[in-house]
């Protein structure tokens, strides 16, 4: 399972965040609510080549190679990520390698290979360009293939900046321009990414040539209420997270 380390990264903010994140899925909205909701998008995945973009820990993409897919490769542009990636060294049918959406096209895990599934969890919003990020990502699926998409949902930022910059949600929501907001894992460390539209992100997988086959809108459950109540209210409060997958015909 190597990791390729080719390539020089600028410092990023998850270098930093990356333990913290890791440490708070124990018990996490990501994993009572998101995950159960992005797994099922994903459809049956056995027996196929899976591509994990924005791979974070890992454990997403352990778990598609450890449950029946052919061959997984996780991709992210963090260091701190990818010192969680020695944890999965066991996992003979999965590679890593540091990456960012520009340069994945030439890394040697992806080069020069297709992908029956795609998948690109809670990191789409860093592309710098997503028209050409998702048409990156299309080229890399085979033909019949699946690219499920999972973000922020966009008016959960249009709430946080009425609270901040004081603007009202309609004003907010349009502006999809790059903002930089408070890490609510770490208050301290501030990310920054555009902040699409709903419209942005189905244009970008239209253009693309891809058709939208399902999305979802997972919502707080009973059970993360009982477990999580903190958590649970702060869904409550921004809203949660919006998922489609998108199928290339062959």
């Amino acid at each position: 399972m190597p990791d390729e380390l080719h390539e020089r990264h600028e410092p990023h903010p998850w270098d930093e965040l990356a333990q913290v994140y890791a440490a708070s899925r124990e018990v996490s909205a990501d994993q009572l609510i998101e995950w159960p909701a992005q797994l099922k998008l994903c459809g049956n995945f056995q027996g196929k080549r899976v591509l994990d973009v924005g791979c974070g820990t890992g454990d997403k993409a352990r778990y598609f190679a450890e449950h029946g897919a052919a061959s997984v490769v996780g991709v992210d542009p963090s260091e701190g990520f990818a010192q969680n990636w020695a944890g999965h060294a066991g996992c003979a049918n999965l590679t890593f390698a540091r990456g960012s959406f520009e340069t994945l096209s030439a890394l040697p895990a992806v080069a020069s290979r297709q992908f029956d599934l795609i998948v690109c969890f809670q990191a789409l919003m860093y592309a710098a360009n997503l028209a050409e990020t998702v048409q990156r990502l299309r080229d890399l699926l085979a033909p019949g293939g699946d690219l499920v998409i999972s973000v922020p949902h966009p008016f959960r930022f249009a709430i946080l900046r009425n609270e901040i910059e004081g603007w009202g949600h309609g004003f907010a929501y349009q502006q999809s321009g790059p903002y930089r907001y408070p890490s609510s894992w770490k208050a301290d460390v501030l990310l920054e990414h555009a902040m699409p539209l709903v419209s942005d992100y189905a244009n970008a997988v239209a253009a693309a040539g891809l058709r939208i086959e399902a999305m979802d809108e997972p919502a707080v459950t009973e059970e993360f209420r009982k477990i999580a109540p903190e958590k649970a209210a702060w869904m409550d409060r921004y809203v949660g997270i919006l998922i489609f997958r998108a199928h290339l015909e062959r």
